[in-house]
């Protein structure tokens, strides 16, 4: 879970000063020759695949507040409150210490990193649907990667993410998702080739191996997020494309 409250910030980050090296993050030239430092030693590690190649990705977690700070008028329609995202965030800090030294954290410190995780999608969540009546708010999908490092965001202008990756057939690929819904609802999480087959599971980590029907120059592979704790359809979904070789 501290992965994905570090990685929440991070989408904030970027849509708000934007992925590319140059963005200004605010930091000095010596963290982001670092993060540099540390993608060049990622990209070395994982030859064979595709990594995250966006730089706020290798930043630390201590980097992150201090991008907010540096930046607060910016981030503040999405945090609102400084002083409470500090709080906040310096609750996970001290949980996250505590697991980084190999202690053992207790219920109450799982449940308080999930309430403020839940939190900080919520204000994100509120920034994206600001002009939305607030009793008709709807999921959102956040972020989708697969495990050969293709990543797809909310940020994203569009819904589908070409991955110039070929699969073979008996390959198997799997994705995390990560999606909220304001009004907390229990999530269901659904790949889908084409109309022809689907998972429905209520893990957000979906894996599917690849079958001869999926064979194609162009394979779109459909990941869906819906609820049926709605009173009217609520769902969002993002595609990935593949080449698929038998």
């Amino acid at each position: 879970m501290i992965n994905e409250y570090e990685n929440t910030l991070r989408t904030i980050i970027i849509l708000i000063l934007g992925d590319t090296d140059d963005a200004d993050f605010g930091v000095t030239p010596s963290r982001i020759q670092a993060w540099k430092e540390k993608r060049e030693i990622e990209s070395k590690k994982r030859s064979s695949i595709q990594i995250e190649n966006r730089l706020i990705y290798y930043s630390d977690f201590f980097d992150l507040k201090a991008i907010i700070h540096k930046n607060w008028e910016k981030f503040k329609p999405i945090l609102n409150d400084k002083k409470r995202f500090e709080v906040y965030h310096s609750d996970v800090e001290n949980i996250r210490n505590s697991v980084a030294h190999g202690r053992e954290i207790f219920s109450f410190q799982n449940k308080l990193l999930e309430g403020i995780i839940g939190d900080l999608k919520n204000q994100l969540m509120l920034y994206h649907t600001k002009n939305m009546d607030p009793s008709d708010y709807f999921l959102k999908i956040l972020r989708v990667s697969d495990n050969l490092g293709n990543i797809w965001e909310s940020s994203n202008r569009s819904d589908s993410i070409i991955t110039h990756k070929i699969l073979r057939v008996g390959e198997e690929i799997e994705f995390i998702v990560d999606a909220f819904d304001p009004k907390g609802r229990e999530l269901e999480y659904r790949i889908q080739h084409i109309t022809d087959w689907f998972i429905t599971q209520k893990s957000n980590k979906i894996a599917v191996k690849i079958v001869p029907d999926m064979i194609s120059k162009s394979c779109h592979i459909r990941i869906a997020v819906s609820t049926k704790e709605s009173g009217y359809k609520n769902e969002e979904s993002v595609y990935f494309n593949y080449t698929v070789l038998p």
